[in-house]
């Protein structure tokens, strides 16, 4: 098999042919599903009439609860809840009431619209992949290791595994062929088993100690978990904690209060969250120089997600920059390509002008979207 050493980031344009809702959808979706389940004076609603007059006083924005920015307003949320503005009325470590609410809708959203099995694309996608790539996606969704499992591709969740743990460093295991998927901002049915593990000890040191419930990790858990990660793994790493299910219906049932995926909020200071996954960042910046494929598949690198387009603009220079002609096992480093889905030119103008960072002499953009026709333009 040709070894590709390819890296490609991927974002909803990715999972929008397969019925995935993009992110301004996405809210409209969470804020119905919101309304049909705890009526329309939720804590949701309730919070974004609180922003909206927070707008209307502090910036003289007149907005309706359908034209606010989704991003900016659960950023707003995020900022409550890092700082602690509350008080006492914060809610919990993993978010206020809104936060939670908001993301448990999205899990439900995501997992319901994701088809039972993969469209043809996505397993075609999949069987050009191979297990010298690494592919960091943007999204929640389980899409891409449905298509994998599909095709019987092995993969893991995590960077490297280990042979062996030492006291200055550890030994990478390289004996497994498999692709790695980094999920930069969660995914739907990953949960963190840190966050129980804390409350258990809080109860233990409780003077009338008492039994934790938790859905997932509890004695009374309803449905199985197992870790991403696998084989010997450092003291305290926060990617031994994060488990995931295969069976989301059960928890899906649950309150919003029970267990929260981990999943980085959709907001402008999503990186308060970041940090039982800061590990899939840690040394981005200095990676791409060496790799022979380099692509970008439906990520629009939207103004708030500054964080990104910094690591973005420093894998595309190390890219264009070190040796742009390096050749390694018969294949030789391709034109870095950009898929995306920009039906107008003042949609494809603007895709072009947040990566004005990328060398045009070295950048292939295509913006007819993910279809069968891309996937060979795109992996080739």
């Amino acid at each position: 098999m040709l070894r590709t050493f390819r890296m490609i980031f991927i974002g909803a344009g990715f999972s929008k042919p397969a019925g995935l809702p993009l992110g301004s959808e996405l809210f409209l979706e969470v804020r119905r599903l919101t309304s049909a389940r705890y009526g329309r004076d939720n804590h949701l609603e309730s919070d974004l009439a609180r922003f909206i007059k927070y707008l209307e006083i502090c910036e003289g924005r007149f907005e309706s609860p359908d034209s606010v920015d989704y991003e900016e307003f659960l950023g707003f949320l995020d900022v409550e809840h890092y700082l602690g503005l509350k008080g006492k009325d914060t809610w919990s470590s993993e978010g206020n009431e809104s936060q939670l609410i908001a993301r448990r809708a999205i899990a439900q959203i995501i997992h319901e619209r994701t088809p039972e099995q993969p469209p043809a694309e996505y397993r075609r996608f999949a069987r050009e992949l191979n297990h010298t790539d690494w592919i960091l996606t943007f999204n929640y969704d389980t899409l891409l290791e449905s298509a994998l499992e599909a095709e019987n591709i092995a993969y893991r969740l995590y960077p490297h595994r280990y042979s062996e743990i030492g006291w200055g460093g550890n030994t990478i295991d390289n004996s497994h062929d498999e692709l790695v998927i980094l999920k930069l901002h969660g995914s739907i049915n990953w949960f963190d088993r840190n966050i129980y593990d804390k409350r258990v000890l809080e109860a233990r040191e409780c003077p009338v100690p008492y039994k934790v419930k938790h859905a997932i990790f509890g004695p009374d858990r309803i449905v199985e978990s197992f870790p991403i990660t696998d084989g010997p793994r450092p003291k305290n790493d926060p990617l031994a904690s994060i488990f995931q299910i295969t069976d989301m219906g059960p928890i899906l049932k649950r309150e919003f209060w029970e267990c929260c995926p981990l999943i980085l909020p959709p907001s402008q200071t999503k990186i308060f969250y970041v940090q039982p996954l800061r590990d899939f960042w840690w040394g981005i910046q200095r990676t791409g120089g060496l790799q022979l494929s380099l692509g970008v598949l439906g990520y629009s690198l939207p103004p708030y997600d500054a964080y990104s387009r910094q690591a973005l603009y420093h894998v595309f220079m190390n890219y264009t920059g070190y040796e742009p002609d390096f050749e390694f096992d018969g294949r030789r480093k391709t034109k870095i390509r950009i898929l995306d889905y920009r039906p107008d030119a003042s949609s494809a103008a603007e895709l072009q002008a947040r990566y004005r960072f990328a060398d045009p002499n070295r950048t292939e953009i295509r913006l007819d979207g993910f279809n069968e026709e891309s996937i060979d333009w795109f992996l080739r």
